[in-house]
């Protein structure tokens, strides 16, 4: 067998993204496999168990190393109620175009004793990791002042979208005070 790619850029934004948001993450090698590294990042919500592959196929190589360590480690230690926040993440950098594939879907949705998180075609970038990870990462903080009303960010988008402004304003204002609009 031949061993899997793995993507070490995409690890590496993905370790420093979860550091920077408050995870532990510890780098180790996959028993088994002479050169995969894989992340395991853990916070007050989550244990995530994570590789990252160049294509599906290594993806689903991965997988199994993966799980196996997630394995060891819950013989190993008490982790509470946090043993059902347990996720394998896999993140391949191609096969975008491959997310119906039948073998993805028995991956994805095999919750025997993890739950997977499957991203595909992510690019090494913050911005396609911080996606691929949203589920995990706590919401940024609200602007300074707060955030809009969204009865204006309503007007706002209806405008943007082509109705006149000051219907827009009335349809709105309407809205809120219940009153009928002509």
């Amino acid at each position: 067998m031949t061993e899997p790619a793995t993507d070490p850029q995409l690890l590496g934004v993905a370790r420093r993204l979860l550091s920077a948001r408050g995870f532990r993450v510890r780098e180790s090698q996959l028993g088994g496999l002479a050169d995969a590294s894989w992340l395991l990042a853990e916070n007050e919500y989550f244990l995530l168990g994570l590789a990252a592959g160049a294509t599906l196929d290594d993806l689903r190589a991965l997988e199994g190393y993966v799980a196996a360590e997630m394995g060891e480690l819950f013989e190993a230690e008490t982790l509470g109620a946090k043993r059902w926040d347990s996720y394998v993440v896999l993140l391949a950098s191609s096969d975008g175009d491959q997310k119906g594939r039948p073998e993805l879907l028995r991956l994805k949705y095999n919750t025997r004793s993890l739950r997977r998180l499957i991203s595909l075609g992510v690019q090494a970038s913050d911005e396609a990791v911080g996606s691929a990870l949203a589920t995990f990462l706590p919401l940024p903080d609200p602007p300074e002042g707060g955030l809009a009303s969204p009865f204006d960010e309503l007007v706002e988008q209806l405008v943007i979208n082509g109705v006149a402004a000051d219907t827009a304003a009335q349809a709105v204002s309407s809205y809120r005070s219940r009153v009928p609009v002509e």
